[in-house]
């Protein structure tokens, strides 16, 4: 991973995962796995288009539910 991240990337990770879950209460952990995402997509340098489809992904998600089983999906090894 590198260098150590600034206390305002931090911030910013983490105030995006909690707008992207602002339409359910979601649990601490999946807080942190949103924001875990987010993390792993800026220091890999992620396409823009790829990141837009996560965000509007989980917005889109109607519980805390759909949310987990989307990140699951994003890193499952065997996706098509």
């Amino acid at each position: 991973m590198g260098s150590p991240l600034y206390e305002a990337s931090v911030i910013e990770i983490y105030q995006n995962a909690c707008d992207l879950l602002s339409h359910i209460s979601p649990s601490p952990l999946t807080l942190a796995r949103v924001a875990g995402t987010l993390l792993v997509y800026q220091i890999e340098d992620t396409e823009p288009e790829e990141m837009k489809w996560f965000n509007t992904q989980v917005k889109q998600c109607l519980d805390e539910e759909e949310v987990e089983e989307l990140i699951e999906s994003v890193y499952r090894t065997d996706a098509l």
